[in-house]
Formats: structure tokens, C-alpha cells, sequence
């Protein structure tokens, strides 16, 4: 596991803030944090974007705006995965307290891949990991890369309205 801070130029991370934060870029709901999931958790909810998945392919006209943080994260990965299985952003909104969603691996059947989670929010949310017991937290432009195979949860935060991170896989 791996953090990295400050991967964005000002920039290219103001410029993608602004987009993901206004009133144009389109959130969809998801009842549950996992698309799979039958969860009967009332706080279990989210926002999430699909830019791109790998059984769909290119799935959002908003894509390109991420070519710019797809290309950076991609040189942290490292040469070891360059496939693609996924971009996805996620938005937690504030809940008055803090929730901790589903504990889950983002592609269970498959053996050897990377996530990455591209933090753009600053606050006391952040990403929960189960083995070793670690908590990670969100802060703005920063990348976690782990093994996809590290069984995690996103955590919501209580302090700031919106949690916005942006998830890759790379197999």
C-alpha cells in the first residue's frame, strides 16, 4: 500500500474539482455501496459515475476530462498492471455522522490486480482496511494504491458536505 500526495498540477486538479463539483457533472444513485449487494443498511447509499468499465467500455461523455489523472495514475501503478478494468467516481454527502459501507475486494474473482483511489475532498472520511487494521484519509490530490485483493470499505465523513474520490482498477 501506497500513498502519494500533490499528484496533480494546481491546475489540472483545480480544473477537475471544478467539473466534478458542478451542477452539470451527473451523479447517479446507488442504494447500496455495492452494485451487487442486497445490503439492508438504511446509510449503505451513494453517488457514483461510470467512466469507464471494462465489460461496457468507454461509458461516460465525461471521460475525457479524466484523461488528464488517468495518464498520472497510470504512471504510479506501474508497469506491472496497464490493463484497465475500470474508472469509477464515487460521492458520499454527509450523514451527520461517520458510516462505514460494505467491507469488499472491487473484482473478488480475479487474482492479481491494483486499485487506486484518487482522493479529491479533504476531510474525515477516508478508506478502511481490514488486514492489517489501517485507516487512510481523505486528502485532496492524494492517490492510494493498493492490491486489488486488500479487502477495504469507503468510510463517509461528518464534517464537510460531499466526499468525492475517483476508484481505478488495472489488472
Amino acid at each position: 500500500m501506497k500513498l502519494y500526495k500533490n499528484i496533480l498540477s494546481k491546475d489540472n486538479y483545480n480544473l477537475l474539482s471544478e467539473i466534478m463539483e458542478s451542477n452539470y457533472f451527473p451523479w447517479y444513485y446507488y442504494k447500496t455501496s455495492l452494485h451487487e449487494s442486497v445490503s439492508t443498511k438504511r446509510d449503505d447509499y451513494m453517488f457514483v459515475h461510470t467512466l469507464y468499465d471494462k465489460n461496457v467500455g468507454l461509458n461516460s461523455p465525461e471521460f475525457e476530462n479524466f484523461i488528464p489523472l488517468l495518464n498520472t495514475v497510470s504512471a504510479y501503478v506501474g508497469k506491472e498492471h496497464t490493463n484497465l478494468l475500470r474508472i469509477k467516481a464515487n460521492l458520499y454527502t454527509n450523514q451527520n455522522k461517520s458510516v462505514t459501507h460494505e467491507e469488499h475486494e472491487d473484482y473478488p474473482k480475479l487474482d492479481n490486480y491494483t486499485t487506486a483511489v484518487y482522493n479529491l475532498t479533504t476531510c474525515n472520511g477516508g478508506t478502511k482496511f481490514y488486514n492489517p487494521d489501517k485507516f487512510i484519509d481523505s486528502v485532496q490530490n492524494s492517490l492510494l494504491v493498493f492490491d486489488g485483493k486488500s479487502v477495504h470499505s469507503g468510510v463517509t465523513q461528518s464534517d464537510t458536505a460531499i466526499r468525492i474520490l475517483v476508484n481505478f482498477d488495472f489488472s
